[in-house]
């Protein structure tokens, strides 16, 4: 599949019944689980762009309307004016964009030039559905409960991915909650 060379990658959490997000927030707070999706998107290499990431105007502002760092941050928005409302102009660690391909491509392109070889989808629910038909592998963390009021959620996997690898089932102290990575591949028919 990939775009001009570049492995398309989604990056999420989802609870047992596929929600990722309530009122714009993560319905959870499990460390594991971010100190895994900062070591997946944050490449060890020796550009200064350390990784790629494209997401949702609403994933944006659930983060503080801040670019992570060490990453370049793609976000998506029909708001014509968000860069200047947001003062993001000529920023070059965030660029908006208005629609899913000129993110990959533009992110296609950054990518090669910092020699990365996989760009992150990181959310949320129309960026992951949109994307899925450019998307390589999907990471998810397996989150071991049911929110019934989330307001959010993962999209179905398409029949073509299968899972390339798992983590054991670990527990998180604080939030009480069990959890588990597993990477999906996209499968050659």
């Amino acid at each position: 599949m990939s775009y001009a060379n570049i492995e398309v990658a989604q990056i999420a959490a989802i609870s047992s019944n596929r929600c990722i997000g309530k009122d714009n927030e993560l319905p959870w707070h499990i460390s594991a689980d971010l100190q895994y999706f900062k070591k997946m998107t944050t490449a060890n290499n020796d550009s200064d762009i350390k990784g790629i990431v494209i997401m949702g105007r609403k994933t944006f502002e659930s983060m503080n309307s801040k670019p992570l760092p060490k990453r370049i941050s793609f976000i998506i928005t029909s708001q014509l004016d968000y860069a200047q409302q947001k003062g993001l102009e000529n920023r070059d660690n965030a660029y908006v964009v208005h629609n899913l391909d000129d993110a990959l491509t533009q992110a296609a392109s950054l990518a090669h030039g910092a020699h990365l070889d996989t760009i992150w989808v990181i959310g949320g629910e129309q960026v992951f559905s949109n994307a899925l038909m450019y998307t390589d592998r999907i990471e998810l963390t397996h989150v071991a409960t049911d929110i019934n009021d989330g307001d959010a959620f993962y999209p179905e996997l398409p029949s073509d991915f299968e899972v390339a690898a798992e983590s054991e089932q670990m527990h998180d102290e604080k939030s009480g909650l069990d959890f588990e990575f597993v990477s999906y591949k996209r499968v050659e028919s």
